[in-house]
């Protein structure tokens, strides 16, 4: 019997066309799924290392911030000021009289009664108490060990611990060998003899 042309190579093709996965051009959603993560994974790397610098930045501004805090504390405490306010000077270091056993080992400011005394810096306050011809007496041992001495105080108003510059630690009186009232302020660089308070503050920055 005579062949049909072309109808067995017309149904092969079909079934060929069929079975063969169709071709749009376009990614399959498994690819599309990875190339996501991969996207996700790329933002999530670069925002972490925005984060990290973020945080490095904060972190190095604070540490800078607390090194000048610092340094401001630490200048804060070793300043030096004078010890009362609206005062005159009526007795200079080294002068004679019949005041003082042999020359006067201190700077006396007179001012009212009552009125405040302030630690010259930063110190611990060694001594309170009363001390013979000093009357009652403060004695404060500085960041740097020089020790100062208020007497002839009407009262303390701290007797112990640490005191800042300014801090008020007493009252301007007239105890012990006085003939009126005043600060009889004493310096004694690393606890040893007296020295002249007006040079000594001056050398510190401060005019008497």
């Amino acid at each position: 019997m005579p062949h049909a042309v072309g109808s067995t190579d017309s149904a092969d093709g079909l079934n060929a066309v069929a079975q063969r996965p169709q071709e749009t051009g376009h990614p399959t959603e498994g690819g599309a799924l990875d190339s996501l993560v991969a996207a996700e994974q790329s933002l999530a790397a670069e925002t972490g290392e925005v984060a990290q610098e973020a945080h490095s930045r904060i972190v190095e501004q604070q540490r800078i911030e607390a090194a000048e805090a610092a340094a401001r504390a630490e200048r804060e405490a070793k300043r030096w000021l004078l010890p009362v306010d609206d005062y005159r000077i009526t007795a200079g270091f080294g002068a004679g009289g019949s005041m003082w056993s042999n020359r006067h080992t201190g700077l006396d400011f007179a001012a009212p009664t009552g009125t405040e005394v302030r630690s010259l810096s930063s110190g611990e306050i060694i001594f309170a108490g009363y001390d013979g011809p000093y009357g009652n007496k403060i004695v404060i041992r500085h960041w740097d060990g020089t020790e100062t001495w208020y007497c002839h105080l009407s009262r303390f108003v701290l007797r112990s611990g640490e005191v800042a510059p300014g801090e008020v630690i007493g009252r301007v009186g007239s105890t012990g060998n006085s003939t009126g009232p005043h600060l009889h302020l004493e310096v004694h660089p690393d606890g040893g003899d007296p020295v002249n308070p007006r040079s000594w503050l001056e050398e510190q920055g401060v005019n008497v």
